[in-house]
């Protein structure tokens, strides 16, 4: 009987893809590129055309687990999060539980399963398509038009379709019979106020996917190539110091810009409207569960719809770490499908 064991070279692909799923560098430039690529003595290339199978799955696998984790219940979270936030200054409405209970992951996807399905847990998916595709085109035509770089095109882009990201937001955190109450038709005022939470958001994005692009050398990455100590110290510690911009860069700037970014475009939907966000209501003394109504998310706030301002100021630590903890076991699940898919790969080749 044959036994399958993880060579270095596996461990380092894995450990790899935990460090550019946790730290989402996207694009072409992922952390350690340069430094995987100097052990990398084994051939890269394969005539296995069944090597396809696991490597579709996995984009399918992981594409789900990003957008139903990442997305979905990371925006219920935010939502849940934001009255125990905004409520900590009065003693008297403070909630004594521990924290939002979206933060238990398989719970909140049961729980959104036995209500509507899978499409439930899916919600918003067909807009998240339609916002990306537009803003791959409105990015394409800004640079090469107007000849802007790509991270400038790429905020441009963003702020332009500002509102076509805030309808993708409505129909993820809404029921499908809520959607209806959300006017679909353009507001200038509406995009006015969405503009800078926006803005915000998408420098941290565009920081995230070109800052590693700045410090890419020409490091030849055959195996031929001879390598000193000297030079692979510094290629390591260099990247090394890349990956802690990148984390620092992840905690303040692109989770709190999107925790910004939900709570803005929630507070501009009409307040009868309920969300995904669950709460236990008693008619007639019986318990019943239902959605949360965005006007009693935001009762503790004087004024809505929130300017970028007023949210920056309620986002703490603790708010910031919730969103952390959600985003790091949705990196354990991905890192499970990849560990799989790569023995896979390993054993048809």
């Amino acid at each position: 009987m044959m036994v399958y064991v993880p060579s270095p070279h596996f461990l380092l692909s894995l450990f790899r893809i935990l460090l550019n799923t946790f730290i989402p560098s996207a694009g072409g430039h992922p952390l350690l590129a340069q430094a995987h690529a100097i052990w990398r003595n084994g051939p890269t290339h394969s005539n296995n055309v069944l090597l396809v199978v696991p490597i579709i799955l996995q984009i399918f696998m992981s594409g789900l687990v990003r957008y139903i984790v990442g997305h979905v219940l990371l925006s219920i979270l935010i939502l849940e999060s934001v009255e125990k936030q905004a409520l900590g200054s009065f003693p008297e409405l403070r909630d004594k539980k521990a924290g939002p209970s979206s933060r238990q992951l398989f719970q909140t996807m049961a729980t959104l399963y036995r209500t509507g399905n899978l499409r439930l847990l899916l919600n918003g998916i067909g807009s998240a398509c339609s916002y990306w595709a537009r803003h791959l085109c409105t990015k394409q035509i800004l640079i090469r038009a107007l000849f802007l770089p790509r991270p400038v095109a790429y905020v441009v882009a963003s702020v332009l379709l500002a509102e076509d990201r805030f309808l993708w937001t409505a129909r993820t955190i809404l029921p499908r019979d809520q959607q209806r109450f959300v006017p679909n038709s353009r507001d200038r005022q509406r995009w006015k106020a969405l503009v800078p939470a926006t803005a915000l958001h998408a420098v941290a994005e565009s920081f995230m996917m070109h800052f590693p692009a700045l410090f890419q050398s020409d490091l030849a990455s055959s195996a031929s190539t001879d390598v000193t100590k000297a030079h692979l110290s510094g290629i390591v510690g260099f990247e090394i110091l890349v990956s802690g911009v990148m984390l620092a860069a992840q905690f303040l700037l692109l989770f709190p810009s999107f925790i910004a970014l939900v709570l803005v475009q929630t507070s501009l939907l009409p307040s009868v409207c309920e969300t995904l966000v669950s709460t236990l209501v008693n008619p007639g003394g019986q318990q019943q569960q239902r959605g949360r109504r965005v006007g009693e998310i935001f009762a503790a706030f004087n004024r809505v719809p929130l300017r970028v301002q007023e949210v920056v100021k309620i986002i703490g630590a603790t708010y910031v770490l919730w969103c952390v903890e959600l985003h790091a076991k949705m990196c354990l699940c991905l890192i499970g499908v990849s560990a799989v898919v790569l023995v896979a790969i390993y054993n048809m080749k």
